[in-house]
């Protein structure tokens, strides 16, 4: 949870810049646009550091198999 909201600050950091720089004449009511981007982008990037923390624990996984295999050998 905290790694998500970590992620979802920096993501609201990131669009306040966006909007402040121009974004803002695209978008009339800039807050609410900021907020729902912001989910978004820190839904995206916290689905993809959960993937590779389980693909790390695969890989971890698959070297102990391995060893106990040659082990067996």
């Amino acid at each position: 949870m905290k790694q998500f909201l970590s992620t979802f600050v920096i993501s609201v950091v990131l669009c306040y810049v966006f909007l402040f720089f121009g974004g803002a004449l695209i978008f009339e009511n800039y807050l609410v646009i900021l907020v729902f981007v912001a989910l978004i982008i820190s839904l995206l990037i916290t689905a993809f550091i959960h993937q590779e923390t389980k693909i790390e624990e695969l890989e971890a996984r698959i070297k102990t198999l391995e060893g106990q295999c040659d082990s067996k050998e």
